[in-house]
């Protein structure tokens, strides 16, 4: 699930890169090669190194995919301009501002995205590449070097940078992972449950037919054995993702649909409660009433820890209409301040994980976001027995 405020940040990211090594290199450019006039080959190397290594580092965001070869060209050509520098002398007064700003940018994504082995070989030539170069094109004079251990601790902390995104994303992966084990053991749990509500109708239908098999009506069931074996199939099918954990029991909500609804949110007076009439007459599954109960308690319970000034608050569960696919609507509405739903959006709630690999189990989708200027809105659409749930996953 990628969340807008993410992409708002990233894309403000990119903004920024682009206006600073834009105007680095519009000022190196006017101040340089147009104000000074008759500018000596060097200074026209460097500047045109420059403004392609500055175009590799942009470019990263959009080929994400050739990350470790836009990073190796920018090594390459920067280190070929300052042997031509050392061996030709071009002349040029002391830059390379976005250069090296550019091949800090292309490290520190290394750091973060590519095999160690990879990221590792870029750092090294590209922290070579930042420090070598003013001294190579411009002398070894105390400027040169004092210039080269500025950038040789800009290259570190290119590097430091890259590093500690790459520890979070990694902390950040083993917690979901982690969210989405734990719902899966949940998950498991109830297999035994669920399954024995099927199989203990084949039984019984099997002794029955055991019984009256003389009487001429086993076709009709044996049909029903049939459709329940199909069930209990289905079911394993959705449900079995990980062996069952002996040390937790969750109780599966018992009840029917509608008694499940009340139960989950009885008892809280700002919750206004909208069953369609004919919910009631609907046929779900046991799966279902169980996703719809964690649905329900995950929304109520993100509502009162990321939006406790919200005053109204509405469950809607009706099914979809009878001309299109069928199914199950499930639907959490809440008036919390932008403040509040803010902090909700950026918490990265693993209980919504949660909630995205029980629909996911089922072929539902699951939205989760901003509703209308006022509203926060959690929608869940499950497949009724005989539909096709709506397509597509979890949005955001």
């Amino acid at each position: 699930m990628i969340l807008t405020t993410n992409r708002l940040v990233r894309r403000g990211l990119f903004v920024t890169e682009v206006l600073v090594l834009v105007g680095l290199n519009a000022e190196h450019v006017v101040r340089r090669l147009v104000l000074d006039g008759s500018p000596p080959a060097g200074e026209v190397l460097y500047s045109c190194a420059g403004v392609a290594i500055g175009a590799l580092a942009l470019l990263r965001r959009r080929l994400p995919g050739r990350l470790a070869q836009l990073a190796t060209a920018a090594i390459v050509l920067s280190l070929l301009c300052s042997l031509t520098g050392f061996l030709t002398k071009p002349g040029g007064m002391l830059a390379g501002d976005s250069e090296t700003l550019a091949l800090i940018l292309l490290v520190g994504a290394s750091c973060h995205q590519l095999r160690p082995r990879t990221a590792g070989a870029i750092a090294v030539f590209g922290g070579l590449a930042a420090v070598l170069a003013p001294v190579l094109r411009y002398g070894g004079d105390s400027v040169s070097l004092t210039v080269a251990v500025f950038w040789a601790l800009l290259w570190g902390s290119g590097v430091a940078v890259g590093l500690i995104l790459r520890d979070g994303e990694a902390r950040r992966e083993a917690a979901q992972l982690a969210a989405r084990n734990r719902e899966r053991i949940a998950l498991a749990q109830e297999l035994h449950d669920l399954v024995a509500h099927h199989i203990t109708g084949v039984v019984v239908r099997t002794q029955a037919a055991q019984v009256v098999l003389a009487d001429g009506t086993e076709r009709e069931l044996l049909q029903e054995i049939e459709r329940a074996g199909a069930d209990a199939l289905g079911a394993v099918r959705r449900l079995v993702m990980v062996l069952r954990s002996p040390e937790q029991q969750l109780p599966l909500a018992a009840g029917n649909l509608v008694e499940t609804i009340e139960a989950t949110v009885d008892g809280d007076e700002a919750v206004t409660l909208r069953l369609a009439p004919q919910l009631a007459d609907v046929e779900v599954a046991p799966e279902t009433v169980s996703t719809v109960h964690r649905v329900l308690l995950e929304s109520l319970t993100n509502v009162r820890k990321h939006a406790p000034d919200a005053r109204q608050i509405t469950v809607t569960v009706e099914p979809s209409a009878e001309t299109g696919p069928r199914y199950l609507r499930v639907e959490v509405r809440n008036d919390g301040t932008r403040q509040g739903r803010s902090r909700h959006r950026n918490a990265d709630g693993y209980g919504l994980i949660g909630m995205g690999e029980r629909i996911d189990a089922l072929d539902g989708r699951l939205t989760v976001g901003e509703h209308g200027e006022h509203e926060w809105r959690v929608l869940a659409e499950l497949p009724l027995p005989g539909g096709i749930g709506p397509e597509g996953r979890t949005t955001p």
